[in-house]
C-alpha cells in the first residue's frame, strides 16, 4: 500500500490517501478473519474460561459485600415492618443507602481487577494466534506486563472523569460543606451550569481522548513484550502518529465498539426475565428480605449480560486489535521486500 502513496497534492492526494486507509482497514479485518477462522474456537474457549473464572471471583466479592451490608438490609427491613404496622409510609434512612454505595465502591476495584485478568489472558492468546506463537516465546513476564498496561491505562483514563465529577460536586453541591453550596445556583446562574456540566463533560472528553490513544497498548505489550509505560507511548505513536494511522485506528475501533454495544443490548434484552426470577429465588431460598432481594435482582442480569457479551465479542476484538497493531510492521516488511526485489532486478 505504501507503494501507491501519491506524490500529487490537493484533492487527488487526499482521495488516494483515503483509499489507502480503506485498503489498510480491509487488510486488518481480512487478517483478523483469517486468525478467527483458524483459532476462533480456541479463543472463544479461552474467553469462556476467563468469564467463568471472573464469575466465580465476582460471586465471592459480591457475597462478601452482601455479608457486610446485611446489617443495613436488616435495619431497612425492620423499619419497613414498623412502618407497615403503624400504617405509615417508609423510606430507608439516607445513611443506610450511603453505606451500601460505599460498599459498592469498595468492591469495584476487585471486580475491575477480575476484568483485567480475563482481558489479559485473552489478549496474550490473541497475540499468540496472530504471530503463530512467536509472541509468547519472548518473555515469561509478558502476562504481568499486559496486566500492568490494563491497570495503568484504567487509572489514567478514569482520572479525568473522577476529577470532573469531584469538581462538579465540590462547587455545586453540599457534599463537602454542611450548610450551603459554594456556588449557589441563585447567586451565580451563569457559572453554575459551567461547573455542573462543563467539568464532567470535559473530564469525559479527556478520558475518551486518552482511551483512544491507548487502544493498542495491551496488544503492543503482548506482541512486542514492552513494559507498561513504553507500551502506552508506543500505542500513542501508532494511533496519533499520522492522519492515516488515526483514520485506520478509528475505522477499526468504531466497528468493534458498535459490535460490543449491540451485543450487550441484545443480551440485556434476552436476560431481562432473570430479574424477576432472581427475586423469587432469593426470597424462596434465602432470607425474607425484600431489599436484599431487590439489590440481587439488579446485579444478576447485569453480571450475566457483561459475562456473555465478553465471551461473544472479546475474541474478535482482541484478534482485530492485534492485527491492527501488527499492520505497520507488516507494511515495513513489504516495503523492505519490495526494495530488495528492485535492487535484485537492477543488479541482474
Amino acid at each position: 500500500m505504501a507503494e501507491r502513496t501519491v506524490e500529487a497534492s490537493g484533492g487527488g492526494g487526499r482521495r488516494e490517501a483515503t483509499a489507502e486507509v480503506r485498503g489498510a482497514q480491509r487488510g486488518v479485518f481480512r487478517a483478523a478473519f483469517t486468525v478467527l477462522r483458524r483459532h476462533g474456537l480456541a479463543l472463544t474457549a479461552r474467553a469462556a474460561r476467563a468469564s467463568g473464572a471472573a464469575a466465580v471471583g465476582g460471586l465471592l466479592v459480591t457475597g462478601t459485600a452482601f455479608l457486610l451490608a446485611w446489617p443495613a438490609f436488616t435495619e431497612m427491613r425492620r423499619g419497613a415492618i414498623a412502618a407497615r404496622e403503624a400504617e405509615d409510609s417508609y423510606a430507608p434512612d439516607g445513611s443506610l443507602v450511603t453505606d451500601l454505595h460505599l460498599l459498592a465502591l469498595a468492591g469495584l476495584p476487585f471486580l475491575i481487577l477480575l476484568l483485567h485478568l480475563g482481558c489479559t489472558a485473552l489478549q496474550t492468546a490473541a497475540a499468540d494466534a496472530v504471530t503463530g506463537g512467536r509472541a509468547g516465546l519472548r518473555s515469561g513476564g509478558r502476562f504481568r506486563r499486559v496486566l500492568g498496561v490494563y491497570g495503568l491505562r484504567g487509572v489514567c483514563v478514569g482520572a479525568p472523569v473522577v476529577l470532573g465529577v469531584f469538581v462538579e460536586a465540590y462547587f455545586t453541591t453540599t457534599t463537602f460543606r454542611e450548610y450551603t453550596a459554594i456556588v449557589p445556583k441563585w447567586q451565580y446562574p451563569n457559572l453554575f451550569p459551567v461547573l455542573a456540566y462543563g467539568a464532567p463533560l470535559l473530564g469525559l472528553f479527556g478520558s475518551l481522548l486518552l482511551r483512544f490513544g491507548w487502544t493498542l497498548a495491551p496488544a503492543t505489550a503482548a506482541l512486542e513484550d514492552l513494559p507498561p509505560l513504553t507500551a502506552l507511548r508506543r500505542s500513542w505513536s501508532l494511533t496519533w502518529g499520522s492522519l492515516g494511522a488515526w483514520l485506520r485506528t478509528a475505522g477499526t475501533a468504531l466497528p468493534l465498539a458498535s459490535l460490543t454495544l449491540g451485543t450487550y443490548l441484545l443480551v440485556q434484552l434476552a436476560v431481562r426475565p432473570l430479574r424477576s426470577a432472581t427475586t423469587s429465588l432469593f426470597l424462596t431460598v434465602g432470607p425474607d428480605n425484600t431489599y436484599a432481594a431487590y439489590v440481587a435482582a439488579l446485579l444478576v442480569p447485569i453480571a450475566v449480560t457483561l459475562l456473555l457479551t465478553a465471551t461473544l465479542t472479546l475474541p474478535t476484538a482482541h484478534a482485530t486489535l492485534a492485527c491492527l497493531q501488527q499492520r505497520p510492521a507488516r507494511e515495513r516488511e513489504l516495503r523492505s521486500l519490495g526494495a530488495t526485489e528492485v535492487v535484485a532486478e537492477e543488479g541482474a
